[in-house]
């Protein structure tokens, strides 16, 4: 029997207490809703490798691209918890959004650009997650694992499982717009910036056990880019209310409520922040060894209006469940 269709267990232990969450779970989920949607994929995914192979056919994995995959187990994250939830239902609209509407706030539960509700993405990155727009709204991330080992027999490859679900409330501002090139046929894309990664990081309602330190890793590591994101413009901020000159410790202290991180790395992320405001000509250092000085606003060149996203690793297809 090929390794890939063996049943994944789930631990119970990986759920997060709903009191040790950022924030309340919205329209009635709890975190033991999210079991058990980890444990009925789990059972799909089985369930359907199974057949396949009984039938001569290849691995679900094989046989849908990687959008259609990932499209996949966002379809039916969506259906569990939409079973799990008394207000949600799965929106009818041929890829609208949100993924799951309220129960009855739009003409037979369709609608193409809809408010409230929850997103669903799927994703077997650790970050760079994606959609067709920066939109507000509640979303929930389902990371996986995904066996794509080349240099081993398919029979020998891990069954795909997932790693963590995470809930979170997000802003447009948690998201980095490029529109689509000239003639290009792939429509624009809305990368996750570090704000964003951090609030789903924080907002983890399951998690599996073995993955957790993954995990939390990738929780500091997310804030810190996120502190490193509005570090100048907090300290370009507390430099126009100080109206004079700054030292780089009194840079630190500024930005030190603020920060989520540990003192040692405010303080070098305050040096780092002054030195690329330097070069930028947005301040002025006095002197070998500071202090430094605010210069006059000047107009914002186009290339800076819109943040160019960082890359995170491989280009991700767009994994949004119904989209």
């Amino acid at each position: 029997m090929p390794r890939y269709i063996e049943s994944v267990p789930v631990d119970s232990a990986g759920t997060v207490e709903a009191s040790d969450l950022p924030a309340p779970l919205p329209y009635n989920l709890t975190p033991r809703d999210f079991l058990r949607m980890v444990e009925d994929l789990h059972d799909v995914l089985h369930n359907v490798n199974s057949v396949l192979h009984q039938r001569g056919y290849q691995r679900m994995e094989e046989l849908l691209d990687p959008a259609g995959f990932s499209g996949m187990i966002s379809r039916t994250v969506a259906n569990r918890l939409a079973a799990a939830s008394r207000t949600l239902v799965v929106n009818r609209f041929h890829n609208g959004y949100p993924d799951l509407l309220v129960d009855g706030a739009y003409p037979n539960n369709a609608v193409q650009h809809g408010e409230g509700g929850l997103e669903v993405k799927a994703s077997r990155y650790d970050g760079g997650w994606q959609t067709h727009g920066p939109r507000s709204g509640w979303f929930c991330v389902v990371q996986f694992e995904m066996d794509v080992r080349t240099e081993i027999a398919l029979f020998d490859r891990e069954p795909t499982r997932v790693r963590s679900c995470m809930v979170a409330e997000l802003v447009r501002d948690d998201w980095n717009w490029q529109p689509a090139k000239p003639g290009k046929i792939r429509s624009g894309t809305a990368s996750m910036r570090p704000s964003g990664v951090a609030k789903c990081r924080q907002g983890v309602v399951w998690v599996d056990p073995g993955y957790r330190e993954t995990s939390n890793q990738l929780l500091a590591k997310s804030m810190h880019d996120a502190f490193r994101d509005q570090a100048p413009t907090l300290l370009e901020q507390a430099m126009r209310e100080r109206r004079e000159p700054i030292t780089a410790d009194e840079a630190a202290m500024a930005l030190l409520p603020f920060a989520e991180i540990s003192d040692d790395l405010v303080r070098k992320r305050a040096k780092a922040t002054l030195a690329s405001l330097v070069k930028k000509g947005r301040i002025k250092k006095l002197g070998r060894g500071g202090p430094y000085e605010l210069l006059p606003a000047a107009p914002t060149r186009p290339e800076e209006l819109e943040q160019q996203p960082e890359s995170l690793g491989p280009e991700t297809e767009l994994e949004s469940g119904l989209e």
